[in-house]
């Protein structure tokens, strides 16, 4: 499916809106159940409702091909394995807010290596776009960095999160066009699924299962697990692979640093997260790089 430029901007701003409220979400889970927990919940509602819509869509087409089958798993285990694992356990340390911000460095990881191993086209201006996005993300982060009381796990959690995003990015980029996006994250999510299963056993006895089972079955809690699985780890990657695919991960990714501005304004809602004003200079730098990283016109191109 080809899509026009504007629409791929609808899609990934999505994605943003989406992936940005996880942080949120995920941190109000973490009262009530552990990280491996909020993991399992969220692949296996997540895997339910994507293998229906496969299996009534593609039909055969949903099952992967012999030698496809090293590209899935890669992918899968840097996301939702790896990625999960050190997102939602860095937000058992830190606040929404700030792993967010650094999430959000994940475009440099990616430029760099779509320009390494793709040899995907950047101008200056999209460069310099994506240098004032950071530059954004770095006022915005700025006054909780200077908190000694910041914890040094969960900021090194979420680095390993970025790293495992740049892992997933070059495997999606070797996975044949002839999949469809949603078969995919499908697969994605079941593979990770399985990983998380065997965890969520082994790492918990029988009481500690009972007592989470029940957990995620409150209004409030199933409500958060439902849109993180539906919504969060499902619809936000499928539209990002379909943008991947459309304009390249370089330009795809910049997208998320957006997300620090939408867990800003989420936190702000349901977590009553102060909004500064270094936040709120940081949030629109990052806007004016994200549609710089957009514009086509240039003098040069610096990437061949």
């Amino acid at each position: 499916m080809k899509l026009k430029n504007y629409s791929y901007v609808t899609i990934l701003l999505l994605s943003t809106i989406f992936w940005g409220s996880s942080f949120v979400l995920t941190k109000h889970l973490l009262i009530d159940l552990t990280p491996i927990g909020i993991i399992f919940f969220r692949l296996l509602i997540a895997s339910i409702f994507s293998v229906t819509i496969c299996l009534l869509v593609f039909k055969k087409k949903f099952f992967i091909a012999p030698k496809d089958i090293k590209f899935f798993i890669g992918l899968a285990l840097f996301e939702p394995i790896i990625y999960f694992i050190c997102e939602t356990y860095s937000l058992s340390f830190c606040d929404p807010s700030i792993i967010s911000v650094i999430i959000a460095t994940i475009p440099l990881f990616n430029a760099f290596v779509a320009r390494i191993y793709y040899h995907e086209v950047l101008t200056k201006l999209n460069i310099i776009g994506i240098a004032i996005s950071v530059l954004g993300i770095v006022i915005m982060v700025a006054p909780e960095l200077a908190d000694s009381s910041l914890s040094i796990a969960g900021l090194l959690l979420a680095v390993g999160a970025v790293l495992a995003s740049t892992g997933y990015n070059a495997f999606l980029k070797k996975i044949p066009t002839t999949y469809n996006p949603i078969v995919i994250i499908t697969w994605q999510n079941l593979i990770g699924l399985i990983v998380f299963t065997i965890l969520f056993l082994i790492l918990n006895q029988q009481q500690e299962i009972i007592s989470q089972v029940v957990a995620s079955k409150s209004i409030k809690n199933l409500t958060y697990l439902f849109t993180l699985s539906i919504f969060c780890s499902t619809l936000a990657f499928i539209f990002y692979a379909q943008a991947v695919r459309g304009i390249g991960i370089a330009k795809s990714s910049i997208y998320t640093n957006f997300i620090p501005v939408v867990t800003l304004i989420i936190s702000f809602i349901l977590l009553n997260e102060k909004i500064t004003l270094p936040k709120i200079i940081g949030s629109l730098i990052v806007v004016l790089g994200i549609c710089l990283v957009q514009q086509k016109k240039s003098a040069e191109k610096i990437v061949q």
